[in-house]
């Protein structure tokens, strides 16, 4: 049986063997050798994306290699806390996801709270999307909704996360404003859902934007809506859910945080540098040819939105669980 916490166990010995033990004090010469950064998901998704776009750009204004490390797993639990349980000594940075990463927690028993991090900056809010193969016969939001009320359940929706994933989450919103009902199929992480669809091994899937734009404009997926507010600069064309009838608003929210308990003199320059990396006009032209969607908070307002989230998840896990 694949066991989380020993899974974590082993992956946190590997990161910290050799690793000087962490101190109180915090050294002016900081960073002094290289940062590895935890990505809780698999190469090519959208964290990934995000991460290894930022990289150069981070260790620019740091002084220091950045290394960054896929721990993919139970919808990126198993980097989430190994995060959480990583030193405090500033050279463990790792991408949290929201608000899934918070949603696990209220399933399922998890190696860290939402009091385990400290924010660095949030990169990225990263509207949710449903997609369908472009040769399916589903042309719309619309037709989908009606075939899950006409077929309760018969429908096998994928998600890039797990259960409670934000994905899921929106996959519950419209079924609760709409009466359709389908089947929620979780794979995990976005590269083995996006190759699920494009091999029609699964009719359609949800995930976030900029995991799918390159291949809508490829012409191998359609995507049938954007859960933003508004059109997305990278999809100006593809309607928001909003605006076909179903007032869903979803996406994943990705930044850069440390263990609770590291050094604020750490934390502030981590985020000084993440800021002006964030402001080089290098890397808004690879973040846009990459289809990155950034939207910078630095440290003290993503500490804000980190509790925000939190609460919110308390209200709708109230109103509508996700699991039962």
């Amino acid at each position: 049986m694949f066991n989380i916490k020993r899974a974590v166990a082993a992956s946190a010995a590997l990161l910290v063997a050799g690793a000087i033990s962490t101190t109180s004090a915090f050294s002016a010469d900081y960073p002094e050798k290289q940062i590895d950064v935890i990505v809780a998901f698999g190469p090519g998704g959208g964290t990934d994306v995000a991460a290894r776009t930022i990289e150069p750009f981070i260790e620019k204004y740091l002084g220091a290699d950045l290394v960054i490390i896929n721990k993919p797993g139970a919808g990126g639990e198993i980097g989430f806390s190994l995060l959480a349980s990583s030193k405090t000594d500033g050279y463990t940075l790792g991408f949290i996801n929201l608000p899934a990463m918070f949603g696990y927690s209220y399933e399922r028993e998890t190696d860290y709270s939402p009091k385990s991090f400290k924010g660095v900056a949030n990169l990225v809010y990263d509207p949710g999307i449903i997609a369908v193969p472009a040769d399916s016969d589903i042309k719309d939001l619309k037709q989908l909704i009606q075939f899950g009320i006409d077929n309760p359940g018969a429908l096998p929706i994928g998600t890039s996360g797990s259960v409670g994933s934000s994905e899921h989450i929106a996959i519950l919103q419209m079924q609760a404003k709409t009466g359709a009902t389908f089947n929620h199929v979780p794979f995990g992480s976005t590269a083995p859902l996006r190759t699920a669809l494009l091999g029609g091994h699964i009719p359609a899937a949800a995930f976030n934007l900029s995991e799918g734009v390159e291949y809508m404009k490829e012409g191998t997926l359609r995507i049938l809506g954007v859960m933003a507010p508004d059109r997305s600069d990278f999809a100006p064309d593809v309607p928001t859910f909003k605006e076909q009838g179903v007032d869903v608003v979803m996406g994943s929210s990705r930044g850069l945080a440390v263990p609770a308990g590291t050094p604020e003199e750490i934390v502030e320059k981590l985020s000084a540098a993440v800021e002006k990396a964030m402001a080089d006009p290098e890397y808004a032209e690879k973040a846009k040819a990459a289809g990155v969607p950034v939207h910078y908070l630095n440290d003290k307002d993503y500490d804000k939105f980190l509790a925000e989230t939190s609460e919110n998840l308390d209200m709708t896990w109230e109103k509508t669980p996700w699991t039962k």
